[in-house]
């Protein structure tokens, strides 16, 4: 409207009053010439007729309708100037205000659109907090009950022991030992998890990457998890990398994502193998778990990562161990990922870069 109005119509208007200028200056030199015009014969009749009053007076008559007739055109030009400058200032002073008013709406659209933006960061917030409480919530709940089952299983398998006068037999005692150490082991597991994942979460520098022998941490791996394994699974071990192969890296971090993948393996593998491979290059370490047990969907690729995860429910544990090895080998640069193109049963690659000294 603005550009409208400051660039089609005062032009327009100066030109219209340009004319009407031209018209009104023009008025007086044309009915001049009307007026000698009309003088012209006037004069000759007079000096024909000897000085006839009655013709003196009709020219008079004349000249003075003719004076006449221009006044009010005069009049009239200067009327229509006078309404074209009062339109062009009215136009002036309302473009002006429209331009203000324009400029305003900019204004109040900007910082509308900022206020929307603010909102929407608010609501992400909000949903964010809420779910961080949903999630801390399930958490709670998650940790009360596996905490609760080893826990009632020492206390339980521990009164029978302890019970006077109940002959127990050697067997028996034998098998409450055994449940109550595997229990004990349970809570130990769940207890040191927890620890891990908030130092791990709490931590924002990863500490210096020291020299360590990968042989030496894939051995201490593969003695952990030996009592885990049923009787008919085996244990094997692929290792392309030296011995005596030293690197700058984390060997407790590395430590525990193995520990975790491998008993992952032997909790679901009931016979067949477990497989650690393990390889190298110039700037990566290249770690694979495999069994032999009922596998993984792919479209579970991502889900079995998340925490208190578990696809079967029946089975013991906290649902913890995928989640804290893959969120271990990212604090550290590397990769934790699922071969979805494996068949026969699951395979977890992990890939741990070499530091420079």
């Amino acid at each position: 409207m603005v550009d409208f109005i400051g660039k089609k119509r005062v032009p327009m208007m100066m030109a219209a009053l340009m004319v009407a200028l031209l018209m009104v200056l023009s008025a007086p030199c044309m009915y001049a010439a009307e007026t000698d015009t009309a003088k012209v014969p006037t004069d000759s009749m007079v000096m024909q007729g000897g000085g006839d009053q009655s013709s003196d007076i009709d020219m008079l008559r004349s000249q003075n309708k003719l004076l006449q007739e221009r006044s009010r055109f005069t009049t009239g030009g200067v009327a229509m100037i006078l309404g074209i400058v009062a339109l062009l200032a009215f136009l002036a002073f309302n473009g002006r205000w429209t331009r203000r008013l324009e400029i305003k709406n900019r204004q109040l659209q900007r910082e509308r659109n900022v206020v929307v933006a603010q909102n929407k960061q608010l609501a992400i917030e909000r949903d964010r907090a809420e779910a961080a409480s949903r999630a801390k919530t399930s958490f709670i709940q998650s940790m009360t009950h596996e905490i609760r089952t080893p826990l009632n299983s020492i206390s339980g398998f521990t009164q029978l022991l302890t019970m006077p006068g109940v002959e127990i037999p050697e067997a028996e005692r034998i098998d409450c030992c055994k449940r109550i150490e595997e229990n004990t082991r349970m809570l130990t597991t769940i207890l040191d998890d927890l620890i891990f994942i908030s130092d791990v979460e709490s931590r924002t520098e990863l500490p210096p990457a020291e020299p360590c022998l990968p042989a030496t941490i894939v051995d201490q791996a593969r003695e952990i998890v030996k009592p885990l394994l049923a009787e008919t699974v085996s244990l094997n071990l692929e290792n392309s990398m030296s011995g005596e192969l030293l690197v700058n890296t984390y060997p407790h971090m590395i430590l525990t994502i193995l520990t975790k993948l491998l008993d992952n393996a032997a909790k679901f593998t009931k016979q067949g193998s477990v497989t650690l491979r393990v390889a190298n290059d110039d700037e990566s370490m290249y770690f694979s778990v495999i069994d032999s047990g009922p596998g993984i969907p792919a479209d579970k690729k991502d889900y079995i990562f998340e925490r208190f995860t578990k696809l079967d429910s029946y089975v013991q544990g906290t649902g913890l161990g995928l989640s804290i090895a893959r969120m271990t080998a990212e604090h550290m640069g590397g990769t934790l990922t699922l071969d979805t193109d494996y068949r026969s049963g699951a395979k977890f690659d992990l890939v741990v870069p070499i530091h420079k000294a």
